[in-house]
């Protein structure tokens, strides 16, 4: 045999590896692109509904758990991928790679969980919506009953009891002050009931001085109250806040019903 026909076959075996590998790859990319798209299900339509997602950032977070699974899982099956190996080999790799993957989402789909958002409390004249990673969870015991327990999706509406000594009215705000507010401590909610919906609706501000404050945000403001089905008139706002930020308000109908959002900062 030549050198010529030496380097030929040589060609020849690398490309049929490239073809084989590619279409393993091609495959595994398939794959991991149902799995990524059942989380992101998981993740933005269970627990980070409107405006979560946007709100507290979770794109970010969960683009690195999609980057890992699409690109690097495909990448190592082109790379590993040989029609020399036998079939075990093959699915040996695979199964390898697969438990790479496998490990990294979970990981992944835990840290997006923990942060997840569980409570929507009335604070004073704002909503202020706590993740599950800052509920204070030593203090479950100490909450009302039917708040004892943080939803798995979705968040639970609470209002603030009032402080029962100057003692505790000082520690909660050196405890503010610190970062722990008291809608992240659950021996300070109360059940949100007709009192807390009362004073919401009493703090609660006609939406069209929104409007006037915020003329370089009008259109936004307008294209979330006509998908409320509401007229403008009709429409309160409350500053919606968390721990990451405060440039939010939740529109309110005349009952004082959550109806729309709003990225719209709503403090004077």
């Amino acid at each position: 045999m030549t050198i010529r026909n030496a380097a030929q076959g040589i060609t020849l075996s690398n490309m049929a590896r490239l073809r084989f590998a590619t279409r393993w790859a091609l495959g595994h990319f398939v794959v991991s692109a149902i799995a990524v798209a059942l989380a992101a299900s998981l993740v933005f339509l269970a627990w980070y509904p409107a405006p979560w997602r946007q709100m507290l950032g979770v794109a970010a977070i969960f683009g690195v758990v999609v980057a890992v699974d699409l690109v690097c899982g495909p990448m190592l099956t082109f790379v590993l991928a040989s029609p020399r190996k036998t079939r075990r080999e093959r699915w040996v790799d695979l199964t390898l790679i697969a438990l790479i993957q496998l490990s990294a989402l979970g990981y992944g789909l835990w840290s997006v969980y923990e942060a997840r958002p569980v409570v929507l409390a009335f604070e004073v004249d704002r909503l202020f919506v706590v993740t599950a990673n800052e509920v204070q969870t030593e203090f479950l015991g100490q909450a009302p009953q039917q708040l004892q327990t943080l939803p798995w999706a979705g968040v639970i509406r609470v209002g603030l009891r009032q402080s029962t000594s100057p003692q505790e009215y000082l520690s909660s705000v050196e405890q503010s002050i610190q970062g722990v507010t008291q809608a992240m401590r659950p021996n300070w909610w109360s059940p949100f009931d007709d009192k807390v919906k009362t004073a919401l609706r009493q703090k609660a501000k006609p939406l069209a001085e929104l409007i006037g404050k915020r003329p370089k945000q009008i259109d936004e403001i307008h294209e979330a109250a006509e998908r409320t089905r509401h007229k403008v008139d009709n429409l309160y706002y409350l500053p919606l806040t968390s721990s990451k930020d405060i440039g939010w308000v939740v529109l309110l109908d005349t009952s004082g019903e959550i109806v729309g959002h709003v990225p719209v900062d709503g403090f004077d």
